[in-house]
């Protein structure tokens, strides 16, 4: 699943409407709305991604974040 679709699942789960989830990461109410509709931004800034992650409770990946750099990996 990707990280739009993901977002919707989790949220929905949670019982969270993406426009509080947009408050609560400091954007306006439209913010997450857009994201999944539009497409804009590409992809959630870091901070803003981690926040909803920890407001949701989910690994921060399920989001959209990469998989961290491990040694012994290629960089």
């Amino acid at each position: 699943m990707s990280a739009r679709e993901n977002l919707i699942r989790v949220a929905a789960e949670r019982g969270e409407s993406l426009t509080h989830l947009s408050v609560k990461v400091g954007r306006s109410p439209g913010y997450l709305s857009r994201f999944i509709s539009r497409g804009s931004p590409r992809r959630l800034p870091d901070v803003e991604r981690r926040h909803l992650a920890i407001v949701l409770e989910v690994d921060e990946r399920l989001l959209g974040a990469r998989d961290p750099w491990a040694p012994g990996e290629p960089a």
